[in-house]
């Protein structure tokens, strides 16, 4: 299952684990002294850090920096379930009903999401909106019944989406959320708006989930990964990464503990529970939104099936099972440095 464009995926619960080394957090348009500008915002309910190696323009550096937020907000207004006037909310209040004209480029990330669901054996589906509020992680927490989740779950099914043209109908149930590729898609496209505007060297850092352009002063960027089990900020160990996204989800971020048992916000479409085969993953990718959605289904298949999909998928990823042993396939351990 992914998570609320608003209220999960997007928030560094989810996906975050991903400690930056640079590890000050940054305010507004604040240079460097390695002659850097690093930007944070809050979008898209969780916190950006952007930040641009400036090659001695530190102006024009910021205005690009400015129009990667811009672009980020214009997503938001794209694929937001929680703005109702969004294409995508149309689409779920027209289910059942008639079908939705949607932009091109909505059709488009659809359309990847169906293919994405066939590769990871379900494991992402962008249809679990359809289950409703059944698991929530706020004060109000409850374990839901067995038959209420079999009854919500029936309603996951990427199978269901009809797409003709830029056409897109939704049968009555089914809903649709961009939680688990949106903020994906939304990175690789700032980092785009960066690069175009002709700076080379950047990092994008959505909740954690970060996708590095070039170098930093000609290293490599270190990324920390959270240490699943210690409080925040204990890390795991240290990726190197050089334009690659780097992607870590975890079991620790947004949980209950009820009579011994964690229950936590990765849920998996095909039993409508949360995920058990591991308890964090780390994967690097070309671009944030394979990341993004490959991770869920490394996380959700654990360290056998898991790997075996990063390296179909030309991925690298890190598994920690709920032993906390790790598993990684060749490349990840290349760039990965244990602490």
């Amino acid at each position: 299952m992914n998570i609320p464009w608003r209220r999960t995926i997007l928030s560094t619960a989810v996906v975050c684990g991903l400690v930056a080394l640079r590890l000050a957090s940054g305010t507004a348009h604040v240079p460097e002294p390695s002659g850097t500008i690093k930007v944070q915002r809050s979008l898209m309910g969780t916190i950006w850090n952007i930040e641009v190696v400036d090659h001695g323009h530190p102006d024009l550096a910021r205005k690009a920096i400015d129009s990667a937020y811009a672009e980020l907000a214009r997503i938001d207004n794209l694929m937001s379930e929680w703005k109702p006037e969004s294409p995508i909310s149309q689409l779920d209040a027209a289910a059942g009903e008639h079908a939705v004209e949607v932009p091109a480029e909505l059709r488009e990330i659809l359309e990847r999401s169906i293919r994405y669901s066939g590769i990871t054996e379900g494991t992402f589906d962008v249809t679990w909106r359809g289950m409703g509020n059944i698991w929530h992680f706020d004060d109000a927490f409850a374990v839901p019944s067995a038959a209420a989740v079999a009854k919500a779950r029936k309603n996951i099914d990427y199978r269901k989406i009809h797409i003709d043209g830029n056409s897109v109908y939704l049968p009555a149930g089914t809903n649709i959320g961009l939680g688990g590729i949106g903020k994906g898609y939304a990175i690789d496209r700032a980092a785009d708006v960066i690069k175009h505007a002709g700076f080379p060297d950047s990092m994008v850092d959505g909740g954690g989930d970060v996708l590095v352009s070039g170098t930093k002063n000609g290293e490599p960027w270190h990324l920390g990964i959270q240490d699943p089990r210690k409080e925040r900020g204990e890390i795991l160990g240290v990726a190197s990464v050089s334009n690659m996204a780097l992607v870590t989800s975890g079991d620790y971020e947004r949980f209950r503990i009820v009579n011994g048992v964690r229950y936590h916000h990765i849920i998996d479409p095909r039993t409508g529970w949360p995920a058990t085969a591991s308890i964090s993953v780390s994967v690097m990718a070309k671009t944030a939104e394979e990341g993004v959605v490959l991770g869920k289904g490394v996380f959700m298949l654990g360290p056998e099936k898991g790997l075996a999909l990063a390296r179909q998928q030309g991925i690298e990823a890190m598994v920690v099972d709920p032993q906390q042993k790790q598993y990684f396939t060749d490349g990840f351990r290349e760039i990965y440095e244990s602490r």
